[in-house]
């Protein structure tokens, strides 16, 4: 199980996650050609950009899971008819999102404004319904392989451009933009074949109002759910944005979410990784698989609390040696605060993977969603009052409600006999985030202590829980 998990992961990891993991080799490089203003019109531009990517998808994710699971004998036809309800919502989206997109160019990008709408629009329509399609289908087939060698020629791509563009000609927040339309290409030439030429997934067009009717039932609620990681992870700079607040400190801002991001980018590769195994579980539909289901979770939230602590342990470490600019990286206690944040993904991935495979997706609002509002609720009292730094503190909150409410939702309560105990693990994060901001100053000498006792913590649990773990069918 342990072996399975570990590759899975570590493919995921290095494969789709490799365009924004390659940025931190870059850091030290390029953070001696970038300003605040680079990555404050950087984080303002990706903030709404965040916000019109929300209904791209209409929520159809949680379709072509469900189907290839569900419809194992006919999922390709229900593929080729949900990417062909895609298709002719891309021609009415892409007018939308290109006018919207012009129009929120912040003042210090005027003079590109056109080929930054451009860069961004052009590879969105073309390529995102393949690359959708082709990430999806080999990650929920266990073909992590193909990931990982589409991503990471895109990743070195991406790497060398950013390069060329941001350390050679100069080009500032730009190169970042000619980087991303470039990796979005190399992708879909990648994914281009297996999905139209091999598994021959091209689109239906011609549908029944019934067939369109009842995905809508099931998708729609959850884009909701899908705007909750924009609500979280972009819209505080949007808030900054409409607040007022000057570039250079949303710049800073950025900057410190960007470091504090990487620990979201290991999330959403375990993520990737764990959710079939989730979803076998619980189609299962006996006790055994169901403690099976916890234990999986158990171990993964022990592992998830260690290692956030320890990388929280030595941001400021991590910052010096990775940031070639002493304004930027002033701000990495900032960075602590979100990293911290990330710790609840487990929990999060038992509730909710549950409700997704019992497509009972018209509760999800009440999770994500409502945890994106508070995020900018928060945001909207306490940054005018406390500052820019506060908004760690608002994304700290809104995380931990999205990844201990779906616990407490009547439908997850009804189908659901396992204690999972989300209170006891609530605190303990809590605790966790005070202590290691509490210890970030301290000495090399006791952080090497911390962390070795961390370590040691992880090892004896690990030992008392191995029979469990390793029992766990994958």
């Amino acid at each position: 199980m342990l072996r399975k998990l570990f590759s899975h992961t570590l493919l995921y990891a290095l494969g789709p996650q490799i365009p924004k993991l390659a940025n931190i080799l870059l850091l030290p490089i390029i953070t001696k050609y970038l300003t605040p203003i680079d990555y404050g019109v950087y984080g303002t531009i990706m903030a709404y950009n965040g916000l019109l990517m929300g209904v791209q998808t209409l929520g159809f994710d949680v379709l072509l899971v469900n189907s290839f699971f569900k419809k194992s004998n006919r999922w390709q036809l229900y593929w080729k008819r949900y990417s062909g309800i895609l298709y002719l919502w891309q021609q009415l989206y892409i007018f939308l999102y290109a006018f919207i997109l012009y129009m929120i160019i912040p003042d210090e990008a005027v003079d590109n404004k056109m080929l930054l709408t451009l860069l961004i629009i052009i590879p969105n329509y073309l390529f995102s319904i393949i690359n959708t399609l082709g990430s999806r289908y080999f990650q929920i087939a266990q073909k992590p392989q193909r990931i990982f060698i589409t991503t990471a020629t895109a990743g070195i791509s991406t790497i060398l451009i950013n390069y060329y563009c941001i350390v050679i000609l100069r080009t500032g927040y730009m190169g970042w933009y000619y980087s991303a339309a470039a990796g979005s290409f190399i992708m879909f030439c990648s994914y281009f074949w297996p999905i139209i030429g091999g598994l021959k997934l091209y689109p239906i067009l011609s549908l029944k109002k019934k067939f369109i009717k009842d995905a809508f039932k099931i998708a729609l609620p959850t884009v909701p759910h899908n705007y909750s990681t924009y609500l979280l992870n972009s819209s505080d700079r949007l808030v900054m944005d409409q607040l007022n607040i000057s570039i250079n400190s949303i710049g800073k801002y950025n900057m410190a979410y960007i470091i504090g991001n990487y620990f979201e980018i290991f999330g959403t590769a375990v993520g990737m990784a764990v959710g079939p195994y989730y979803t076998k579980l619980y189609s299962k539909e006996n006790p055994d698989a169901e403690n099976q289901a916890r234990t999986l979770t158990f171990f993964l939230q022990v592992g998830f609390i260690s290692l956030s602590f320890t990388a929280s342990l030595w941001a400021k470490e991590i910052f010096k040696v990775l940031i070639s600019n002493q304004e930027l990286s002033s701000v990495y206690y900032i960075a602590i605060v979100i990293i911290m944040g990330y710790s609840y993904r487990p929990m999060y991935w038992a509730s909710i993977n549950k409700l997704f495979y019992l497509e009972k997706t018209n509760q999800l609002w009440k999770v994500t969603f409502i945890g994106g509002v508070l995020n900018i609720c928060l945001n909207l009292i306490f940054i005018p009052i406390y500052g820019f730094e506060s908004a760690a503190v608002t994304t700290l909150i809104s995380l931990l409600y999205i990844g201990f409410a779906g616990f407490f939702l009547k439908d997850y309560k009804e189908n659901n006999s396992i204690n999972y105990f989300p209170l006891r693990w609530l605190v303990l994060i809590l605790i966790s985030t005070i202590v290691v901001y509490l210890l970030k100053d301290i000495s090399i000498l006791n952080k090497s202590l911390v962390t070795l006792g961390v370590f040691i913590s992880f090892i004896i649990y690990f030992i008392k829980n191995k029979k469990n773990i390793k029992s766990i069918e994958l």
